[in-house]
């Protein structure tokens, strides 16, 4: 090893090449490698999601939920499967079990089964939605619009347009839309008209669908030319709906849409509302690509936003949230700020003990492995994200330590009479092999970390990766770059002298320090009883007094509010209770409240959002930690107490997100049974009880009460001597209230 070590410490040119290329390609590796919130982890789940419009939770589980649950069965590798059926959608989580050979093989199967199921009612006018859920891909800003001059159809039209501009920006994968309605022609039809022609509603229904077709008719063949024949009866003006004809007579006479029925070119009833800051608004809620940097995404939309600015009515106002690209621009600022403390805080330490141009090569040893990191985590797939981050500033007090050691023994050497090229060689064969035994034991510290299983397995994967790529470019720096770094300056100033590497200033410290060390070792065993009842006070208090948690929220910048109103609020009385929520939220002071968003008439911050017209969602996004004086839950708990004195509000339930990984609630209980009535009793049982303890908050549970349900009974002799159909009587019952879908 000792020739290996003069091979490199004599050429002080390749040691300046070694540093100049790891510089270069870490910098361009900063440069250009992806910044993301949390690593790439495929957790594993996927979320079905079904709209059955009109339907209550009893026939979405029936027609719905068990037709996809029960093709599910026949895939192999899925660990288990929940299922919430609720009015007008189906929600079914599937998770895939953690020891399957080939997950995307395992997500392949599930698709095909979902596929299978072709026996929907016919109100599910749309395909099952299948969302695979990863940490790269997910939203990364919200974006509203609002306007207090402009009309709503002026509005969505703008938004329409800003919207195809969104979809071609590079890293924006998905846009879901809020407040964004689906235009409709609107047929209201009149019974009394029906009734004086009697004209049936379904026949009005089977008019309007055989009018508005496509199809194709085949092709038609020549000698010299080939063509599509295609059948186009497809309406080109929407109003033409009123002009289908419903019936004729043979003396020419029509009856048709529009003696029926009053047309109207209106938009979807609106089922969630969405306010920010207390305005409403049309939002869109932008999801990052999977390979996507999330600053420069982020930067991309406020940019386009800036440029369509100047272009768009003055009256037009966009209000951001959730803009996740902040937190992580926060947490590189941080890495750098340590990362610069640290290297002035080495480069002071080792100046007051070596001379300044030795003190600033072994300093240099923290760029050098945090770019030398940046380098090769692309190789393993790994962005730069909060966990990667932590390690770098867990092992920036680490790498150090061995360059260090490595240039003081250099430097005794060299007090000690060796040449320069001796004293380098000689300093880092003597302790190459402590020095790596240090990194060998930090490394097998984060050892089992490797090795974790599930979900969180897969997060903190990346900290002993980052932790250890570290370690071994501080390796590579100590052993074969640093001691040609050094070796110019142990040369002997002119007239033969040494040059002086002591101190003065340090003698009586170290006087001190060596009386010390001669009663510690004087007093050995009374030393050591004294460091084991210290150590097992603080094992003792630690077990005793310390509470454990997995994620504090001391420095969380968010949390939700789950708002439920009695059953059977109307969605525009929701929406004015909530204003005395956002009053509550405006009275926050300005150093602690950044934005907030109601989701009024749903209660889900995931995937789907599940619609009820009684519920609403709060998002509040607060300062950075260290700009406001009280944490996320001193702020909750003060919300809490105002909130219970609105008396509309039936239940509130908060979350505070840490900013961690998935790891669901700290307890959650499942009652399994067939007996509803039996079920609902005992989960009652339970939450009383578990509201009765000391430290519990927050108690939800999932089995919502729907609304009051009217039940028509069917006679069926009367039913057959008018010649119906019990479908009729549902049709005609479900288009009186709800309306129905005809053609689009």
């Amino acid at each position: 090893m000792r020739s290996f070590f003069k091979f490199f410490a004599e050429r002080h040119l390749l040691a300046n090449l070694i540093t100049i290329m790891v510089f270069l390609l870490g910098i361009a590796s900063a440069i250009q490698i992806n910044r993301s919130e949390f690593p790439k982890v495929d957790v594993g789940e996927m979320v079905i999601t079904t709209r059955y419009p009109g339907a209550s939770p009893e026939d979405v589980e029936l027609h719905v939920t068990n037709k996809i649950e029960e093709e599910l069965k026949s895939v192999t590798g899925i660990k288990w499967i929940t299922s919430t059926s609720m009015e007008n959608s189906s929600l079914i989580d599937v998770m895939i079990a953690d020891d399957v050979s080939d997950m995307d093989e395992v997500k392949t199967e599930i698709r095909e089964a979902v596929a299978r199921v072709t026996d929907l009612p016919a109100e599910v006018t749309e395909s099952p939605t299948i969302t695979d859920i990863k940490t790269s891909i997910f939203p990364i800003i919200e974006v509203g619009m609002t306007s207090d001059e402009l009309s709503y159809r002026d509005l969505r039209e703008y938004a329409r347009q800003l919207e195809k501009k969104f979809k071609d920006l590079p890293g924006v994968a998905r846009i879901d839309k809020y407040g964004y309605l689906a235009r409709e022609i609107r047929v209201e039809i009149s019974p009394d008209s029906m009734m004086k022609y009697t004209i049936p509603i379904s026949h009005i229904i089977n008019a309007i669908q055989a009018r508005n077709i496509r199809a194709s008719g085949g092709s038609l063949e020549s000698y010299t030319s080939e063509k599509n024949v295609v059948t186009l009866a497809q309406f080109r003006d929407p109003l033409e709906v009123g002009d289908v004809i419903v019936r004729s007579s043979p003396d020419g006479a029509v009856l048709r849409v529009k003696d029926l029925a009053v047309i109207y070119d209106d938009f979807a009833e609106e089922r969630i509302i969405t306010r920010i800051k207390g305005k409403k608004v049309i939002s869109f809620v932008m999801t990052k690509d999977e390979n996507a940097d999330i600053i420069r995404t982020a930067e991309a939309i406020r940019d386009l936003i800036e440029q369509e600015q100047q272009h768009l009515p003055t009256s037009i106002e966009f209000l951001y949230t959730e803009d996740i690209s902040k937190n992580v621009s926060n947490k590189f600022e941080i890495v750098l700020t340590n990362g610069t403390i640290g290297l002035i805080l080495v480069l002071v330490v080792l100046a007051a003990f070596l001379n300044v141009r030795s003190s600033i090569w072994v300093a240099l040893g923290i760029p050098f492995s945090m770019l030398g990191v940046i380098t090769l985590l692309p190789l393993f797939d790994v962005d730069l994200d909060s966990l990667t981050l932590t390690a770098m500033v867990i092992v920036i007090g680490i790498i150090v330590d061995d360059a260090i050691v490595v240039s003081e023994n250099i430097f005794q050497r060299r007090e000690k009479g060796d040449p320069p090229l001796d004293a380098a060689v000689n300093g880092i064969y003597e302790v190459y092999l402590p020095v790596l035994t240090t990194i060998t034991t930090t490394f097998l510290a984060f050892l089992p970390m490797f090795f974790m299983k599930g979900i969180m397995g897969k997060f903190i994967y990346v900290i002993p990766l980052t932790i250890s790529l570290a370690l071994l470019m501080s390796l590579i720096e100590s052993f074969f770059v640093l001691p040609a770094h050094l070796r110019p300056g142990l040369e002997l100033k002119a007239g033969g002298k040494k040059r002086s590497f002591g101190r003065q200033w340090f003698r009586p410290i170290r006087n001190r320090f060596e009386k010390l060390t001669y009663y510690t070792l004087k007093f050995r065993y009374l030393i050591l009883v004294v460091a084991i009842g210290i150590l097992s006070g603080a094992l003792y208090y630690a077990a005793t007094s310390m509470d454990f948690l997995l994620f504090a929220s001391k420095g969380a910048n968010k949390f939700y509010i789950d708002i439920e109103l009695p059953i059977g609020t109307s969605l525009q009385a929701n929406a004015d209770t909530m204003r005395k929520v956002e009053a509550l939220m405006d009275a926050l002071p300005e150093n602690e409240l950044e934005s907030y968003t109601f989701r009024i008439g749903s209660s889900s911050p995931n995937v789907i959002d599940v619609e009820s017209e009684h519920v609403s969602l709060m998002t509040v996004n607060l300062t950075p930690f260290s700009a406001r004086d009280r944490t996320a839950n001193e702020i909750v708990e003060e919300v809490r107490a105002e909130l219970a004195q609105i008396e509309e509000i039936e239940s509130v339930t908060f979350f505070i997100d840490t900013g961690g990984p998935p790891t669901g609630k700290p307890i959650e209980i499942r009652i399994i049974g067939s007996d509803d009535y039996l079920r609902t009793q005992l989960a009652t049982d339970v939450v009383a009880f578990l509201n009765t303890l000391d430290g519990v908050k927050d108690v939800d549970r999932d089995d919502k009460l729907g609304k009051d349900e009217v039940t028509i009974h069917i006679n069926a002799e009367r039913l057959a001597r008018y010649g119906l159909t019990v479908a009729d009587i549902a049709q005609n019952v479900r288009i009186a209230y709800d309306g129905q879908v005809v053609t689009s």
